[in-house]
């Protein structure tokens, strides 16, 4: 009998938590946080990338991430939109000036991680790495580029991997 009762008390602590962590990840959607579904982490106003993935739209923290899961899939991603920079304005991705590999990485992990011996973890690879963030004038893109690093490309210059309707 209290091995009976032993199994319910378990399955019911179970269900507790699993449905207190549902309510928790339903309450983070409410609040207005914006997460991406390829890197589970929060999308910044200024580097949303919506792309299309297998006939799907699907919002993306930053292009490069698009152009990661691209690379993971061996399918195009098709880059519907693209958000500047800046004005944080919606962007028609052919027109838009990129800047790939600056010193300013938005959602990228802010901590390092560390080991048991509490020594850094180097890391090797980052999904958003090296950044790309856009912007809708190629003056604008080219005076980010002078002050924060990286190389001014355009939507073409990531294809096939990435591509335009």
């Amino acid at each position: 009998m209290a091995n009976k009762t032993t199994w319910w008390a378990s399955g019911l602590g179970i269900a507790v938590v699993g449905l207190a962590g549902f309510a928790v990840f339903r309450w983070q959607q409410r609040g207005g946080q914006d997460f991406c579904y390829h890197s589970w982490r929060e999308i910044q106003p200024g580097v949303l990338t919506v792309g299309e993935v297998e006939g799907k739209a699907e919002r993306f923290c930053c292009p490069a991430c698009a152009l990661t899961t691209a690379r993971q899939n061996g399918k195009p991603v098709r880059v519907l939109r693209l958000t500047d920079f800046t004005t944080h304005q919606p962007l028609e991705p052919k027109t838009a000036f990129l800047v790939r590999g600056s010193e300013v990485q938005l959602c990228s992990h802010p901590h390092p991680m560390i080991a048991e011996d509490n020594r850094a973890v180097p890391i090797h690879f980052d999904r958003c790495l090296p950044s790309i963030v856009a912007f809708g004038s190629r003056d604008t893109a080219e005076a980010f580029r002078r002050e924060h690093g990286g190389e001014l490309l355009q939507m073409a210059d990531l294809a096939p991997h990435l591509t335009v309707p």
